[in-house]
């Protein structure tokens, strides 16, 4: 048979072609989908019925010794799958002994496949309206809008065990920030979401945690990070910790990690000296104050930010000073090694994350609540760290195995 598909010339191949797109068009319009539909309620009405057999010991008219029931008619009902809706669905009933079947889950009308589908897509942005609009054109139904916040309210329970799971001792390299977000209760209020990202020795990376809190002080960063130690991120082998360079952050490590290595972020701090600089001076300023971390080693960094200073000293005394105040933290990044400085001198890495989280906040305005919130951002941050789980950094997996 193949022999005869490597004689065929290109007239053919485009004649044979055609008549698979017209196959494949007429598979997919509407006078496929009641037959369709049909095979699938028959092939779950003999799911059921082979079920209740095995419930009962006993196949239809047979008698037996085994047999511990009788069948007692059957019930109509509707079940969405993920092949659309399933109208009139006949699901049999024993007399005594309550029968269940395994076709869908108790008091449920969809499939939990369906459910994931409506949450995944309410996790991703997608407004609850436009969440319906979707939803009835693929799978022939429009859900209510309590239908999708009770499907979210799932995402609770798995926010408890989040909170509340042992967390392995595996990282070399620990990010703190913090992003402020809206939320509504009586009314709007601004709280702000503080997170742990973390570097396992083998290169994975992952959300370890994160706290809804009121504001960024000393001890709402003890609090979080105090349930961390306690959960298991001792820091055997944490190497190095980035932060924003929040004093309330700063003294919090002082208390729980005092001995770990603490990286000021440099995207936080050049944001700090802009606030010095006029616009007459920030471009050629700040260029100068990049050059300093792009050096070849520390003792090089040294010395481009003396001729820095030197230079712009007497024009913008403040922004050198508000610099040099934290020059040593800044450039504590030099002691790992070089391959790892750009991804370890900065908390870019959750800022990305941050920017993914107000994208999905921007349709709303704010979280309903903060259960609303901590469901929505337990959703996001499980996304990446599904997908950063067999991406591994290859750079610190390889550096890695020389400690």
């Amino acid at each position: 048979m193949l022999n005869t598909y490597l004689h065929l010339s290109k007239k053919d191949y485009i004649e044979r072609w055609s008549e698979v797109k017209e196959f494949f068009h007429d598979w997919e319009s509407e006078a496929f989908d009641g037959p369709i539909r049909d095979l699938i309620k028959h092939t779950l009405e003999n799911a059921m019925q082979a079920e209740l057999v095995g419930h009962l010991k006993a196949k239809p008219q047979e008698r037996v010794k085994e047999r511990l029931d009788y069948r007692n008619g059957s019930y109509l009902r509707d079940l969405v799958t993920k092949y659309g809706l399933i109208r009139f669905l006949s699901v049999p009933r024993a007399r005594q002994r309550v029968f269940r079947t395994k076709v869908f889950r108790r008091y449920k009308r969809r499939w939990q496949v369906v459910d994931d589908y409506l949450c995944h897509l309410f996790i991703e942005g997608v407004s609850t309206r436009e969440v319906g609009a979707v939803v009835s054109e693929l799978l022939d139904i429009k859900p209510s809008a309590t239908v999708i916040s009770n499907v979210s309210k799932a995402l609770g329970e798995e926010v408890r065990r989040f909170h509340c799971r042992r967390i392995a001792d595996d990282y070399s390299h620990l990010f703190l920030d913090g992003v402020w977000v809206k939320v509504n209760g009586y009314k709007v209020v601004k709280k702000v979401l503080l997170i742990a990202y973390g570097i396992r020795r083998n290169g994975v990376r992952e959300i370890i945690g994160f706290r809804l809190a009121k504001s960024e002080s000393e001890r709402d960063w003890e609090v979080f990070l105090q349930d961390l130690y306690r959960r298991g991120l001792e820091g055997e082998y944490l190497r190095m910790i980035t932060i924003d360079g929040g004093k309330g952050l700063r003294s919090a490590l002082e208390r729980i990690y005092p001995h770990i290595t603490l990286q000021r972020c440099w995207v936080h701090k050049l944001r700090n000296v802009t606030r010095h600089l006029s616009v007459k001076y920030r471009g050629i300023c700040l260029k100068g104050a990049r050059a300093v971390y792009l050096a070849s080693n520390k003792q090089e960094a040294i010395k481009r930010f003396r001729e820095w200073a030197k230079a712009w000293g007497n024009i913008v005394p403040k922004a050198v000073s508000c610099l040099e105040e934290d020059l040593e933290d800044l450039l504590n990044f030099f002691k790992e090694p070089e391959i790892l400085w750009s991804k370890i001198r900065t908390t870019n890495a959750i800022e990305r994350l941050f920017r993914e989280l107000r994208k999905r906040i921007r349709p709303m305005c704010s979280f309903k609540n903060s259960e609303s919130c901590e469901r929505i951002t337990l959703a996001l941050f499980n996304k990446y760290n599904n997908k950063w789980k067999d991406r591994p950094l290859k750079a610190l997996k390889e550096l890695t195995q020389k400690y």
